[in-house]
Formats: structure tokens, sequence, C-alpha cells
């Protein structure tokens, strides 16, 4: 045989990556294919951060605002058109510096996030796609012993080919036409949970 260096290469070359390939497809790891049938195929969707302004009290008579930015994770959808989320609230650091200042204590015991669970929001009225804004009312945030408050707060649920954000589009023109909707909810609340 009169193989050239520069053709043994390449066909090496292809065997050694599939070789790779094939060792380190799941399915062949012992375990791997059990373990993913047995984890529900569950969807979280997080909306997009969005800027929230919350107020700091200095004293009686001085506010500060804090310009942090919220994210609402959903965890149900409610019969009664609203959806039920863990919100994550977001903290710039010049905001923590006056925390800090305010609670007296050091910057670093002064979250740069604040997380507040069993959150219920309700859509903005009219609200449509492509960008759905849902509405949650006044609130309080501990931050170290010192309270943000917020007159309302508002996430917003975008448009995309994905299907949750499809299941709002649904939902909200649902709403608007005034028509039954309690299908899109179920259907919507088994992508949250992965239940079939």
């Amino acid at each position: 045989m009169n193989w050239k260096l520069s053709s043994v290469i390449p066909v090496f070359a292809l065997l050694v990556a599939g070789a790779t390939t094939f060792a380190q497809s799941p399915a062949q790891q012992p375990g791997a294919q059990m373990a993913n049938t047995q984890q529900p195929n569950q969807i979280v969707y997080t909306t997009p951060p969005k800027v929230s302004v919350a107020k700091l009290k200095l004293d009686e008579s001085k506010v500060y605002e804090v310009r942090g930015k919220v994210t609402f994770t959903l965890t149900a959808a409610n019969n009664n058109d609203t959806v039920a989320g863990i919100l994550v609230y977001t903290i710039p650091d010049e905001a923590r510096q006056k925390i800090a200042q305010v609670s007296g204590k050091p910057l670093n015991s002064i979250p740069a996030t604040v997380t507040k669970k069993d959150v219920a929001a309700g859509f903005e009225d009219g609200a449509a796609c492509p960008v759905i804004s849902i509405v949650i009312g006044a609130m309080e945030l501990d931050v170290a012993g010192v309270k943000l408050s917020f007159n309302r707060v508002v996430a917003d649920v975008i448009e995309t080919p994905d299907e949750v954000p499809q299941h709002f589009c649904a939902w909200t023109r649902q709403i608007n036409a005034k028509r039954q909707r309690r299908g899109i909810i179920a259907s919507l609340n088994r992508l949250i949970t992965g239940e079939q």
C-alpha cells in the first residue's frame, strides 16, 4: 500500500472525533438515561430584568430612590387571571452603600439581591403581545433590617416563539375577547410543573 501522510491524517481525525462523540453520548453512560426519565419536563420561565424604583426612607423627611432591577419567575397560573411567582430584586452597589449607611451595618452584610416568594401579579389592563406587562401591587422588601417600599412593580413577558410566552399571548387574547381561558391556564400550569 502506498498511503500518503496527508490522506491518513483526515481519516484518523474523523475516527478520533467519532470515538470521542460516542464516548460522551449520555445514553452510553450508565444511569444517565434513567436520571433523565425521572426528571419532569418542567419549564422555568423568568421575565427579563426591568428597572423598578423603590424608596428607602432616610429619615422623617428624606427619601432615597433605589433604581434596581426586578425579575419574576413564574410558579403558577391562577383561574382568576393572576400569576404567582418569585420576585428577585437586584440592588445596585450605590444603593447597597446607602442601605449600609442607614442600617449601620457593614457593606458586605447588604445583599446584592433580595428574593420574595409567593408574590401575586395581575395583567395590566388591555395587556397584549408583543409585550405583556404583569403588575404587582404596593409591597415592601426587607434588606438587612431596612425596608424598601414599592408603589408597584411591573415585569414584562416578551413574546417569543417559546411555549410560555405563547401561552401568555393566547391567555391575554382570550381575556381581551372575554372568552373562556381555563384550558390555556391548565396547559400553562402543566408546562410549569412538568406534569403531563
